[in-house]
């Protein structure tokens, strides 16, 4: 789980629209919360570039950015094995973790 990149309906900020989009899970809160990051194809955004030189397991369709720090918490059910997308390879996820941490000033 932590690592992979999911395919999820993703609530925009109001919580009352949704978009599907690919999130990477970063962090398990606890059995029942998650820490994603939002990825989107729009190169421009700020963020990490990941492609699928970056992948471990499974592929992107396209180049995208791992949108940092746009943390959000979602429910762990929302993480199903039947919508994985990829994994990264740990190299790229510390590389993640660190651009956190440099946002956050941690």
């Amino acid at each position: 789980m932590v690592g992979g990149i999911y395919f999820i309906e993703m609530p925009y900020s109001d919580f009352k629209h949704y978009k599907g989009r690919p999130v990477l899970v970063f962090r398990v809160i606890d059995k029942n919360d998650v820490l994603v990051l939002p990825l989107t194809s729009n190169l421009h955004r700020e963020g990490i570039v990941i492609s699928n030189d970056d992948i471990k397991t499974g592929a992107l369709k396209k180049e995208s950015v791992v949108i940092v720090p746009k943390i959000t918490a979602i429910d762990s059910a929302l993480i199903l094995d039947e919508n994985s997308i990829a994994t990264l390879k740990s190299k790229t996820f510390e590389k993640i973790l660190k651009e956190i941490c440099h946002k956050f000033e941690c």
